[in-house]
């Protein structure tokens, strides 16, 4: 609703500039007051920003808690490697079972006294790393079987602190945790290691394709725009099990020749790299338009190259890749027309 009022008030000042409209004294005060109203009220109650100066500020926050984020974890990694070999068990312990507890009692504060958005997700995206840290170093100290269990128990705590402090990045990469414990359990249903999965990237593809229809079949209400992160995940975590089995077919379950699983596997990047363009532009999300675009463009330079590398000229093959790539220009042209009509 801010982006609207904003584009209301310049569309407005533009017909006052034409002589199309003209508001009295009155009128034009009233209105300004009643937009100020909702844009403080918008500010105070999900911290948008109501202009470009503090959008662009915004994203110099983002970036700058996502380096504190990194930064932080690497100090205490480096500080806990530094002192780990003189502490006794029960001191190393103790340290990883505080740590994560202490980042959220002081994610827990910065909310509830509103000290700002980016300090407590800096701060929960630091206890999921120290979370992950800890349950990791816990089985080492006590020397304990490597589990895909651990998988589960770091998604889940990612995820449930996504939904409790409305953070985007540790949905993100909860969901992606939860994802590879899928295919970790088919690795150890076969008997395998369970960090084979990553030779098998088709044990992948089922848990992406729910994660991609979870919105669908779990409808409530979405503030924070989970339905996005949820879409992005399943469809990314596909297209790159897609991408490899395509490349590789000696990485997949089905017992054909490699190159005929290779040729199914590319055809069915396409198809579906371009299902998720039109679902993205039912949607009215460029953001998905654009990952499905970037994976059909990545899936149908593949099959050209298997298509041609190996007998055609090289002066040749790019030519046709430089024509290919002005059509694909086109057609996306359209694609965006009609995602801008869509929205209009």
């Amino acid at each position: 609703r801010a982006d609207r009022i904003r584009l209301f008030r310049e569309e407005l000042a533009e017909l006052e500039r034409e002589q199309a409209l003209s508001l009295m004294p009155e009128q034009r005060s009233r209105l300004d007051v009643h937009l100020e109203h909702l844009l403080t009220e918008l500010t105070a109650r999900f911290g948008v920003d109501v202009s470009e100066s503090s959008r662009r500020i915004s994203w110099g926050m983002r970036i700058a808690a996502l380096l504190g984020c990194a930064a932080f974890c690497a100090a205490v990694v480096l500080f806990l490697h530094r002192i780990w070999g003189a502490l006794p068990p029960a001191a190393q312990v103790c340290i990883l079972v505080t740590i994560p507890l202490v980042l959220l009692t002081g994610a827990e504060l910065t909310l509830r006294r509103d000290v700002g958005q980016y300090y407590t997700a800096l701060l929960v995206s630091v206890a999921v790393v120290a979370f992950v840290m800890q349950l990791s170093s816990l089985g080492t100290i006590f020397n304990l079987v490597p589990s895909p269990h651990a998988l589960l128990a770091w998604g889940g705590f990612a995820v449930l602190l996504a939904y409790a402090y409305g953070l985007r990045l540790p949905l993100g990469a909860g969901l992606l945790l939860l994802c590879c414990y899928t295919a970790s359990l088919v690795a150890d249903l076969q008997n395998r290691y369970w960090v084979d999965f990553l030779q098998r990237p088709e044990s992948l593809i089922p848990a992406a394709a729910i994660t991609y229809l979870l919105p669908f079949i779990v409808r409530r209400p979405d503030r924070h725009d989970f339905a996005f992160i949820y879409r992005v995940c399943g469809a990314a975590l596909a297209f790159v099990a897609i991408l490899v089995v395509s490349i590789s077919g000696y990485a997949s379950f089905l017992a054909l020749q490699p190159r005929t699983i290779e040729t199914l596997y590319q055809f069915a990047g396409l198809v579906l790299s371009a299902a998720v363009v039109c679902h993205g532009i039912r949607l009215n999300r460029s953001g998905i338009v654009n990952l499905g675009a970037l994976a059909f463009v990545v899936f149908l330079y593949v099959k050209f190259y298997a298509w041609w590398w190996e007998w055609m000229p090289k002066y040749l093959f790019f030519l046709l890749i430089g024509v290919t790539a002005v059509i694909l220009l086109m057609i996306f042209r359209r694609l965006r027309a009609r995602l801008v009509e869509r929205k209009a």
